[in-house]
């Protein structure tokens, strides 16, 4: 295969990356400029080894593919998504479900659950990402009533949330999210904030401090 030839075929799977995002959209998502996009795009200047890097991690793609040299285009465990079911879910689907949501900080795996100076236990799985946490409790709400409208509310959740990727939960994006939640509650309403912290529609709100340091209210001291 000639350098012309991948070349082209890395251009075109850089475009099927970007889709309908904006170049700027897409130059935030790879932490680079939206100068460089237009130049890749062009095909003015190759993607530097970094900038392939970062498309990698941001779209779970392997580098491999984007170059041309392997038609496995996705990277890490693959699982069957809410295609799941009680009769054909495999341990290893649980475990790849698992190590997918801690590596996007949906959970904090180990969790310190039994007060102050404690060591982690490794089987405690803190929820860390809100929107999982409002799906469970909504699970847990729906769950002791009718199971006819269990299933209902299950399939209309799983229809809302169905088109959105799993954000990376990180320390901004919780203060986002906490600082926009919507009034009333809805998965309607929270997919769509869902899109806007997505699509950087949203920035923290700096609030001024009154000064004043939180103290736990369990520390084993007065």
């Amino acid at each position: 295969m000639s350098d012309k030839t991948e070349t082209n075929i890395t251009l075109e799977r850089i475009k099927e990356l970007k889709g309908n995002d904006s170049q700027e959209v897409f130059a935030q998502k790879i932490h680079t400029t939206q100068s460089n996009i237009s130049k890749m795009l062009k095909g003015m200047t190759p993607p530097s080894a970094a900038t392939l890097t970062e498309l990698a991690k941001t779209y779970h793609v392997s580098v491999d593919w984007m170059l041309g040299l392997s038609d496995e285009k996705e990277i890490g465990p693959k699982v069957q998504s809410h295609e799941l079911t009680a009769e054909t879910v495999t341990y290893a689907d649980a475990m790849a479900v698992l190590e997918v949501l801690y590596q996007k900080g949906s959970v904090n795996i180990g969790y310190y659950n039994n007060g102050y100076n404690s060591e982690p236990d490794p089987s405690t799985i803190y929820v860390k990402d809100k929107v999982l946490s409002y799906f469970l409790d909504n699970r847990f709400r729906y769950s002791g009533g009718s199971q006819n409208i269990y299933d209902i509310w299950l399939k209309q959740a799983i229809e809302v949330y169905n088109k959105y990727l799993l954000l990376q939960w990180t320390d901004s994006v919780n203060t986002i999210y906490e600082q926009n939640v919507p009034n009333p509650l809805s998965d309607e309403a929270i997919a769509s904030l869902v899109d806007d912290i997505a699509n950087d529609r949203l920035e923290v709100v700096q609030t001024q401090s009154d000064g004043f340091m939180d103290i736990p209210d369990d520390l084993p001291f007065s």
